[in-house]
């Protein structure tokens, strides 16, 4: 039989590894095999385990990270109140900027304000006159009513409310004229 771990490369040997001793507890003896003609087989089960540990506490970090920006932390506080014993702190440092910047975006995105609520209404309204008039339009031209008809007005529907984020930009350009 041939060993279909032979052509893995580092990581997919790593994921292999980790994978089946975590759904199995051990290594079948072909994957053992693998690692052994590539490398030492007991310092990749230690890299390999030190990985686990990593992912780990890298989860840690970030839950950590995200529950103060949650809370409304600044940087400053957040990067003195995390620390690592595993990872070096430069490194800390950087990983901590970026799950900062990206969970605050996060929270910034989810902020609901009167803008987004003006929108959303203003949104609604011309969607359903938009629609309103393409399904009076389309019950005139063909005299009858199908259910049918009701697809292409919900399609239009969508596509303007869709569009209201881009209707600002574009009164803002015929503003100009």
């Amino acid at each position: 039989m041939k060993n279909i771990y032979r052509n893995y490369n580092e990581e997919d040997l790593y994921a292999a590894y980790l994978h089946m001793t975590d759904h199995t507890g051990k290594v079948n003896d072909e994957l053992r095999e693998a690692i052994s003609q590539q490398f030492n087989y007991d310092e990749f089960v230690k890299a390999a385990e030190y990985r686990k540990v990593l992912v780990k506490e890298k989860g840690r970090i970030s839950f950590e990270v995200h529950k103060r920006v949650q809370k409304g932390e600044n940087i400053d506080a957040i990067l003195e109140n995390i620390s690592s014993e595993m990872i070096s702190s430069s490194d800390l440092k950087i990983f901590i900027l970026n799950k900062f910047d990206q969970f605050s975006k996060v929270k910034e995105n989810d902020k609901i304000d009167e803008k987004i609520i003006f929108k959303s209404l203003l949104g609604l309204i011309i969607a359903s006159v938009t629609g309103s008039l393409f399904f009076k339009a389309v019950l005139t031209f063909t005299g009858q009513f199908s259910f049918f008809l009701l697809v292409p007005a919900y399609i239009i529907n969508y596509l303007v409310m869709g569009l209201q984020e881009k209707q600002e930009i574009i009164l803002l350009f015929l503003w100009q004229f």
